[in-house]
């Protein structure tokens, strides 16, 4: 770990090692809650956050991981803090260590070229950002009625069509390969 960031190795992000520590903790209290009550399992994410050096998140958060504790379900902070600590140490039940495993094979996934567009596409000019219009229209400040270019919703339109091209070759990645184990 970059002691002058904070940072996890591979990562330009100084808060993804506490959050690496967050989810560990996690999964140490998880392990062993079944059967304590709510207050006695916060107690003990305190103490574990304490114990890792990172700061206890505020009382609502701390509510919510606690309850999911009490029924054997560790909370994710994010996936990449998950799959970093279930590398470290294994997540405390075998339906996470397999979902934790699927995202690591999704991430390393190979799409087919052209899947994605060239990473100069990415880039929008400012004229296919979308802005409040100078007036508001009827429908709120940011509403565009039939008047209204369209030109806004090109990017959502893109991106929301690459994330269903991503989707389904996924799927149809999976697919091929869980056909050809079945067919050894």
């Amino acid at each position: 770990m970059d002691a002058a960031t904070n940072a996890t190795p591979g990562t330009n992000e100084p808060g993804e090692d506490s959050h690496v520590q967050l989810q560990l903790a996690i999964f140490d209290v998880t392990r062993d809650a079944e059967g304590h009550d709510l207050d006695e399992i916060k107690e003990r994410l305190r103490a574990e956050f304490a114990r890792r050096g990172v700061q206890s998140p505020p009382g609502t958060w701390l509510d919510s991981v606690a309850s999911a504790a009490f029924y054997g379900k560790p909370y994710i902070v994010d996936l990449p803090s998950a799959v970093a600590a279930d590398d470290a140490v294994p997540a405390p039940t075998d339906e996470v260590r397999e979902q934790l495993e699927l995202r690591r094979e999704l991430r390393h996934e190979k799409l087919p070229p052209g899947t994605l567009p060239a990473a100069s596409e990415w880039k929008l000019s400012p004229d296919e950002v979308t802005t409040a219009d100078a007036a508001p229209s009827p429908g709120g400040p940011h509403s565009r009625g039939p008047e209204g270019n369209g030109a806004g919703f090109r990017p959502l339109l893109i991106a929301a069509s690459l994330a269903a091209a991503v989707v389904l070759a996924f799927v149809a990645a999976r697919a091929t390969r869980r056909g050809a184990g079945r067919a050894k």
